[in-house]
């Protein structure tokens, strides 16, 4: 068996993603950027100084919330490394989902990388998804575990993606978790 395995681009998310909830994401990371770790915070800001302007700010990183949002998303479409930041990021601010998410694919079959692992410095995403599992239905079977959880359904979505590290490009019939 000498399958290769390939991978889209981290930038490729946002051909799934809303635009209105594309701004909810970055509003989280930026309004909650103190409390993410120091080196995220560095990575973040360095990729913004080198690739944003703002008019009005010699230094991108030090506009209000709302300019950084704006003129930040046409890099988060562009550049896999700041698409990868940003969704670290805003992994990181949700502790809670993540472990939830995790545990929910673990006990389906999914095989993903541990929870701690900084999916940011991988190559990008896994193409092949389990043509079984819509978003739909996987968001439905976590509320039905979790009927607690407020979270969106973007949100769940959006966790599913990031733990599992694939997007739904081409889906498969087939076990893809079978260890043949």
């Amino acid at each position: 068996m000498n399958e290769k395995i390939e991978f889209l681009p981290f930038n490729a998310i946002n051909e799934f993603m809303l635009s209105e909830y594309r701004k909810v994401v970055f509003k989280s990371v930026f309004s909650n950027f103190a409390s993410l770790q120091n080196s995220r915070q560095k990575s973040i800001n360095s990729l913004i100084k080198k690739n944003v302007k703002i008019q009005g700010f010699r230094d991108s990183t030090q506009a209000p919330v709302v300019y950084k949002i704006n003129n930040s998303i046409s890099l988060f479409e562009k550049s896999a490394s700041f698409s990868a930041e940003i969704l670290s990021a805003w992994y990181e601010l949700n502790p809670d989902l993540a472990q939830k998410v995790n545990q929910m694919l673990t006990d389906k079959g999914w095989i993903i990388l541990p929870i701690e692992t900084d999916r940011s410095k991988l190559p990008g995403f896994l193409i092949k998804w389990p043509a079984e599992d819509s978003f739909e239905k996987l968001t439905e079977e976590f509320r039905n575990i979790y009927p607690e959880i407020t979270y969106s359904d973007d949100d769940i979505s959006l966790m599913i993606v990031w733990m599992s590290n694939r997007l739904p490009y081409e889906m498969d019939a087939e076990n893809i978790f079978s260890k043949e």
